[in-house]
């Protein structure tokens, strides 16, 4: 039976069992997969540990819910949540934080792009989105997740305005010639101990991904690299990133945006 192992593919830590394929899925994907991720082909689905799960309709990964269930994790934005989300998109907090007058072609680099959830509503709210994310399995769910938009004529539209990069953001945000007008970041910070309030998907983002190595280079290379705000995703009542005040915030009840607004003189 397989057991869950530790892979670093570009130096990046995967915690995971293996690669597996549902019914006669097994394809050209299914290989580019292992040779990307560095990660075998499984046959059997492991009694415990993750696995990546290659079915006819894209991407999942294979987790254990807190009472030991299966639970599949996948990034599928085609769904009628997704629909309701975008039908009211200039409601959410993060578009509001992107500026009252922001003009929608404005290009936002997302440094920390977990599963593209925040992505995906700046780009339905016709932002340009190009998303960095540094964990090549976070990075194959969400590219799993942009293919099935581009194929929904629902979705399609917004999924064109995203674009994706697999590495490492300080590096990326350091040798950016095109500098954009916006970066976000939502840096996962250490949690004391498990909370009601966090999701399971978002307990196994930090799982895979950990926390952010160097926040403070991170949020030092973001306020270089954008020409006119950085905005950080916060706990509502969490500390300021690297203790440095915004210049204003938008809250809501469970989170709150800093909005840090960059001139030349302190990039």
């Amino acid at each position: 039976m397989s057991q869950e192992k530790t892979y670093r593919p570009d130096g990046e830590t995967i915690r995971i069992c293996g690669i597996y394929a549902e019914n006669h899925a097994w394809n050209q994907r299914g290989r580019a997969l292992v040779e990307r991720l560095g990660v075998p082909r499984i046959r059997q689905l492991p009694d415990s540990g993750s696995a990546l799960i290659v079915a006819e309709n894209g991407l999942s990964l294979l987790v254990k819910n807190d009472r030991g269930r299966n639970m599949h994790v996948e990034v599928d934005f085609t769904t009628g949540k997704w629909r309701r989300r975008i039908a009211s998109v200039r409601r959410e907090q993060i578009i509001r934080a992107m500026g009252r007058n922001a003009d929608p072609a404005t290009t936002i680099i997302d440094a920390t792009g977990g599963l593209g959830r925040d992505s995906f509503l700046l780009a339905a709210a016709g932002f340009q989105v190009h998303v960095v994310e540094r964990n090549p399995l976070l990075a194959a769910l969400l590219e799993d997740g942009l293919l099935r938009a581009r194929e929904s004529r629902l979705t399609r539209n917004i999924s064109a305005r995203i674009s994706l990069t697999c590495g490492n953001a300080c590096h990326f945000l350091e040798q950016q010639q095109n500098q954009a007008a916006i970066v976000y970041l939502d840096p996962l910070f250490p949690t004391r101990k498990k909370s009601a309030r966090v999701k399971k998907e978002l307990q196994v983002i930090r799982e895979i991904a950990g926390s952010d190595d160097d926040p403070t280079r991170l949020f030092a290379a973001a306020l270089k690299g954008a020409t006119g705000r950085v905005v950080v995703k916060r706990p509502q009542h969490g500390p300021w990133l690297d203790d440095r005040p915004p210049s204003y915030s938008v809250s809501g009840k469970i989170i709150r945006f800093d909005i840090y607004l960059v001139s030349a003189k302190n990039r």
